[in-house]
């Protein structure tokens, strides 16, 4: 359990009690209570002033008792079949992992091309794209990833230590742009960003949508990110040197060639299934368990993969959490009036839509370093954001996309980008780095979203 604050929470509990006894928005005395909730528990959650388990389950309490949502409707994550496929794919990542196949290429991969720093800073970029096809989770893709980088460069003097850690810091940016390029690109945000935004959404996205939608967007956004590392972080990249390449080899996996055979296959096998849904209409969850029972009768995975690091428990208390607040602010009335106050203060559409969607995007970002989580703010952003952007005439999938694209790349602080403070965590750069970083993706992210998104977005007719 990470440290209590006291005096965070004294003051987080204050203005949230006093935000429902004000009552700006003219709540019945249920709707306050949840909305003040609503409020503790994200400032909670952003603050870390107590374990975030604590405030899901006050946050879900407060939904039992004050909501109009059934208990059963509150915490049917628990039973989804998204909740399903995200444990699974944790499990296929496991099992991928254990053959020790990926280390080799991405060993191999790197030696090979770690003549210069430009063809280093493009290969996260690289492996990220190929990696989500065998690798379904982020999260185990860019620790991997990392681990391997951190392996394999040497650090024998300071100057050596900063190219390192900005190597590695552009290894997680990289991953973390090249998901943007699919739908399953991170089984949990991505997926997470169309679950939030209904049915219409979900049919509308399908895999190849995504991808016509996304690819040319965040191709472009990888070469403005990856320029923008070397850029800021130039300094340090001057630092490295090719003897700070390791000759140290990938370790040997201790499975059977057998195993690892097999356990490719499966992993093929299922990634087959997820892209032909369309024709089979089988589950995504349903192949993944699949899969995972393979792994488990071939003796790849074993009990001890069902551990509170692979599948945790407050990790998926969170998730129950976040995906129940759409439900019930919706079913309270909360999301209407908070829409219909939107809806005096932000202008509306009329000739200029970029202007229009630019504004909605830059209180989004607002939102994001307010709440933190990524996934957290969609969860709250886009079921209030999404009814007040189609009564001017836009499209769900493009709001949609335009809210994942934000709270995926605009951060200053690591809470704020869960998978690039898997690294500050790790220790492989300082915390600095995000913010150093950030500040710039601040003021780019409108301009990518006015110069490249939407006019993409007019191309392909959806705006």
């Amino acid at each position: 359990m990470k440290k209590f604050k006291p005096f965070h929470l004294a003051v987080i509990a204050a203005i949230a009690i006093l935000i429902g006894i004000i009552n700006p928005l003219n709540m019945d005395i249920n709707q306050r209570i949840l909305f003040s909730s609503l409020i503790f528990t994200v400032a909670v959650w952003a603050t870390e002033a107590m374990h975030k388990s604590i405030a899901c389950i006050f946050l879900l309490i407060s939904f039992f008792i004050f909501g109009k949502t059934p208990i059963v409707k509150i915490v049917g994550f628990v039973w989804s079949d998204l909740n399903f496929l995200i444990i699974s794919t944790i499990l296929l990542s496991v099992g991928i992992t254990k053959t020790g196949i990926i280390d080799r290429f991405v060993e191999y991969l790197f030696k090979k091309y770690s003549d210069n720093i430009l063809k280093l800073l493009v290969l996260p970029y690289v492996f990220g794209i190929i990696l989500i096809f065998i690798i379904p989770q982020a999260f185990v893709r860019v620790i991997m990833i990392g681990t391997i980088f951190s392996t394999l460069l040497l650090e024998n003097n300071e100057t050596q230590k900063r190219a390192k850690q900005a190597l590695i810091f552009n290894v997680f940016i990289g991953v973390s742009v090249a998901y943007m390029f699919f739908s399953n690109g991170d089984i949990v945000l991505n997926v997470a960003s169309i679950r939030f935004s209904g049915d219409e959404v979900k049919n509308a996205l399908t895999f190849g949508n995504w991808f016509k939608l996304m690819a040319v967007p965040s191709l472009v956004t990888s070469i403005v990110t990856l320029a923008l590392t070397y850029i800021v972080f130039k300094k340090e990249l001057k630092g490295f040197s090719p003897d700070m390449i390791s000759t140290e080899t990938a370790k040997k996996s201790e499975l059977s060639p057998m195993k690892q055979k097999v356990s490719i296959l499966t992993m093929i096998v299922v990634i087959i299934f997820w892209m032909t849904y369309s024709f089979h209409k089988i589950p995504h969850s349903y192949v993944a368990i699949a899969g995972v029972i393979v792994m488990f009768v071939i003796k790849v995975l074993d009990t001890s993969d069902l551990n509170n690091k692979n599948i945790n428990p407050h990790f998926l208390l969170f998730l129950v959490t976040i995906f129940s607040i759409g439900k019930v602010l919706g079913q309270s009335g909360i999301t209407e009036i908070i829409f219909n106050n939107l809806k005096t203060l932000i202008p509306e559409a009329n000739t200029n839509q970029s202007l229009y969607l630019i504004i909605i995007a830059i209180v989004v970002m607002i939102l994001h370093m307010c709440i933190g989580s990524s996934v957290a703010t969609m969860s709250v952003v886009l079921p209030i954001i999404l009814p007040l952007t189609q009564s001017f005439g836009f499209r769900p999938e493009i709001i949609t996309l335009m809210t994942y694209f934000l709270v995926n790349l605009h951060f200053l602080l690591p809470f704020h980008q869960a998978n690039i403070m898997i690294g500050t965590a790790k220790e492989y750069y300082p915390e600095n780095y995000m913010f150093r970083f950030g500040i710039y993706m601040t003021l780019i992210c409108p301009i990518l979203l006015y110069v490249v998104f939407f006019p993409w977005w007019r191309l392909c007719g959806v705006l």
